[in-house]
């Protein structure tokens, strides 16, 4: 079978392994709101950033960060009882 959505190209962005955070005095539900939509937002633009570059260090550099975001709204998320 033929498929519909062709596999992304090879990527040379660097895959380092992040490790998962853990949050020593969880924050409460309403801090942990918070929290999740500033990393929202911040995901959401240096994606847009990230978008934006040509290949190379910039964009190298977006796309950790928007990995370690994504850990960091994934420990709030364990930590409350956010819908996530």
């Amino acid at each position: 079978m033929k498929k519909l959505v062709p596999d992304p190209p090879p990527t040379s962005i660097p895959q380092p392994e992040i490790p998962g955070f853990s949050l020593i005095n969880p924050p409460s539900t309403e801090q942990c709101e918070a929290l999740v939509h500033a990393l929202t937002l911040t995901v959401q633009q240096t994606y847009s950033v990230l978008l934006d570059s040509d290949p190379g260090p910039q964009r190298d550099a977006m796309a950790i960060n928007i990995r370690l975001l994504s850990r960091m709204v994934s420990a709030l998320a364990d930590h409350s009882d956010l819908p996530i």
